[in-house]
């Protein structure tokens, strides 16, 4: 599994999670993800990101998959605003559209990577490195095509009610259309700001 966040084209972070070995069925974990944010020190990178924008509050987009509930309920404890999608949303979550140029990346600059065996440490810090490498050659202007096409999205889920949009992506939830439209209210108000 993979998470991750951004904030305009020079902040974010994109990251491998890994199966929290503790769990009944060893698989990936809320605990599994807040270990994730808590290591690479989300909350320093989220208050440099306040600081530099000069805002008092900078949500945070997460969808309602189950593995999220008790990474929401951190996020909540930190004070963190959030916005609350249905899961398997992609419409309207824009780093998820990002997963498949990193793993566009990973197949041309890292081939081999699904052969490597041994030490389970050492593995998990190589695809850890593949990862993060394939993040830092994106082009940054696909972060503001994101952004920018949000309103855009957004109105064809509202339009659709839900269901198919042009680009084919599926909502799987019937409570769509509140978080949509509270979605783009958030995201008109935040561009207005770009435009006084």
């Amino acid at each position: 599994m993979m998470t991750g966040f951004v904030y305009g084209q020079t902040d974010g972070l994109f990251l491998p999670v890994f199966p929290d070995p503790s769990s009944a069925r060893g698989g990936v974990t809320g605990k599994s993800i807040i270990d994730v944010y808590d290591h690479y020190d989300f909350l320093g990178i989220r208050e440099d990101i306040r600081e530099k924008v000069g805002e008092e509050d900078v949500f945070f987009i997460v969808d309602n998959a189950k593995t999220h509930l008790p990474f929401r309920r951190w996020l909540r404890r930190q004070r963190i605003t959030l916005m609350e999608i249905p899961a398997y949303s992609p419409d309207l979550n824009p780093i998820a559209n990002v997963w498949s140029l990193v793993q566009d990346k990973l197949h041309k600059h890292y081939p081999e990577l699904y052969l490597m065996r041994g030490d389970v440490n050492v593995v998990k810090k190589e695809i850890e490195v593949a990862i993060t490498n394939c993040w830092e050659l994106l082009d940054r202007k696909v972060f503001t095509t994101l952004a920018g096409s949000m309103v855009d999205r957004i109105e064809a889920i509202i339009k659709t009610d839900g269901w198919y949009t042009v680009t084919g992506l599926f909502l799987s939830n019937e409570n769509t259309i509140g978080p949509a439209v509270d979605l783009l209210a958030l995201v008109l108000r935040e561009a207005s700001r770009d435009w006084r």
